[in-house]
């Protein structure tokens, strides 16, 4: 019981290193965005700790809701995972909506209520394990049937036609490798997972050809001098690199910062970790990478004693997203991939980000130690 608990422990020891990074590096995109909202509503006064309050606000709530997520027998979630992924695909149709939001080329939003806002994709994602999971376990005996293949391969592409049309790319990166994992432990024979691999490079391929801010990305990371200004995506990435090996080993100390200071764009989300890097050095960013490691490592130290076979694939599934999801916002931070979206788990702000990582958390947890 002791060693799974560390599932919990690590966590939260993430989420205290995201809440002390937020409270940092995001001074001065609050003060920014504050300054803003004072000229348009007249509010007192800007503030410097805009983006840290919302993340404990964010927090406390979310806190609340994992609690109620974690007296929920599993049981019930597989019995209700259509009725999960149904509402989670009407709240990511409604950003097609006047509701939705258009940020950066894409409609990644939802304006609820006047007041506050939802991305739904973060929903989908886990919508998506928990539905597939059930589908997963409950056509085993089909997966290796061809006709079984053409099927699936027909579904997704619906919603790939969702993201598509949004459009939102980056979660299609992440869901198809995790896909990938989570048939191949299923039991899908080996031609299957490398004809779905071989379509889905020829997918990234044809989309890198049809969009043109995937084309400029991967264009200015193989060779970043056709950025002429070094204003935008070159800009952002060598912004990264300087935060990170300026003051690589020490870093300037907890505080003490200055590529963040608008040069870093984003610095409380995508590129928390490089702003972070600055100021903790490496000893830091070697500890967080291996808070990582450690919570997939303590979950699959206990994956062996889960009995059932859906708490299974939903377990492989929920630790490869969150530690997928991390690596490749590291990557981007130190130029190993093209510029993305993708925020650090349970460390990067974000409303919505924040509360599916708990919950995920919560059921890893649940998975592990109830042996359902």
């Amino acid at each position: 019981m002791k060693n799974k608990k560390l599932i919990l422990i690590i966590g939260i020891a993430l989420t205290i290193f995201g809440i002390l990074a937020i409270y940092s590096v995001s001074i001065y995109e609050s003060f920014q965005i504050t300054l803003r909202m004072v000229a348009k509503w007249h509010m007192s006064n800007p503030s410097n700790y805009y983006y840290f309050f919302k993340q404990l606000i964010s927090l406390v709530i979310w806190v609340i809701i994992s609690a109620w997520v974690y007296f929920v027998p599993m049981k019930k979630i597989q019995e209700h995972k259509n009725k999960i992924f149904f509402w989670a695909v009407v709240l990511q149709l409604l950003v097609f909506t006047p509701l939705g939001i258009e940020l950066n080329w894409s409609r990644w939003w939802l304006y609820i209520a006047g007041f506050w806002t939802l991305q739904p994709a973060e929903v989908f994602k886990l919508a998506f394990v928990i539905f597939l999971g059930g589908w997963l376990v409950k056509k085993k005996d089909f997966l290796n049937n061809f006709k079984w293949f053409i099927m699936f391969l027909f579904v997704i592409w619906i919603f790939f036609l969702i993201f598509l049309k949004i459009p939102d790319l980056w979660t299609l990166l992440v869901l198809g490798p995790v896909a990938l994992v989570m048939y191949w432990y299923a039991g899908w024979n080996i031609k299957y997972i490398i004809w779905t691999t071989v379509l889905w490079l020829v997918f990234w391929l044809t989309i890198w050809m049809q969009f043109h801010y995937i084309r400029e990305r991967i264009e200015y990371f193989v060779n970043p001098n056709i950025d002429e200004g070094w204003k935008w995506i070159s800009w952002q990435i060598n912004q990264s690199l300087i935060a990170i090996w300026w003051w690589w080993i020490f870093g300037k100390g907890y505080g003490k910062w200055l590529q963040k200071f608008g040069y870093i764009p984003e610095a409380q989300s995508d590129f928390v970790f490089a702003a972070f890097s600055e100021e903790m050095g490496f000893i830091w960013d070697f500890i967080l990478i291996l808070l990582y490691f450690g919570l997939g490592f303590v979950f699959l130290k206990n994956f062996e004693e889960v009995k059932n076979p859906y708490s299974k694939v939903l377990g492989i599934w929920l630790i490869s997203l969150i530690l997928l999801q991390a690596m490749v916002n590291m990557w981007v931070n130190v130029k190993l991939l093209p510029l993305t979206w993708l925020t650090l788990p349970f460390v990067s702000y974000g409303w919505t980000a924040l509360m599916i990582n708990f919950i995920e958390l919560v059921l890893l947890y649940k998975i592990a130690i109830w042996k359902e």
